[in-house]
């Protein structure tokens, strides 16, 4: 079995938190890729969603109220529909999507700190830096399980932002 981390990096520009526009026809050319070269010899681990990564939703969808069932759905399909073992991360059965941080505050993730802490003390506009962190940040895979739309999700020791809610 393997786990490869191509399709999770197309997003990418010079770094992580450099997000740019996915190319549908680069996401399916690179998981073609994997299914084609692991047909015969290996078995393929299908994931959109881990503790290191945002929410597909927000990632690859649409996040908004009007289609992120819809999204959610779609990139489900496209996952249990691949040859391999599909991985489920917490909420994204749900269509959990990415918390919405409005500060440095509300990170707690040592890699985003860091790399505001750096790309800040380098000169980068402050804002820009920060949506580059919302988009990508682990700290989005680590908020609670969303259980209901009351503060907190319905988990008092929280340490989701506490204006963050299920869509």
């Amino acid at each position: 079995m393997v786990f490869q981390f191509e399709h999770v990096g197309l997003d990418h520009g010079d770094g992580k938190f450099d997000v740019r526009p996915l190319h549908l026809r680069d996401l399916k050319a690179s998981l073609g890729r994997w299914q084609a070269g692991l047909n015969d010899t290996g078995w393929n681990s299908l994931y959109w969603n881990n503790h290191d990564q945002p929410r597909v939703v927000s990632r690859f969808g649409d996040d908004g109220p009007r289609h992120r069932v819809r999204s959610a759905t779609m990139l489900a399909t496209v996952l249990h529909l691949h040859r391999g073992t599909p991985y489920v991360y917490q909420g994204e059965e749900l269509g959990t999507t990415n918390a919405p941080f409005t500060s440095i505050d509300d990170f707690r993730d040592i890699e985003s700190l860091n790399h505001y802490a750096h790309a800040v003390a380098g000169g980068e506009d402050p804002e820009r830096v920060l949506e580059g962190l919302r988009a990508m940040s682990r700290d989005n895979a680590r908020t609670p399980m969303q259980w209901d739309d009351s503060p907190h999700a319905s988990s008092a020791t929280s340490r989701a932002p506490h204006h963050w809610r299920r869509r």
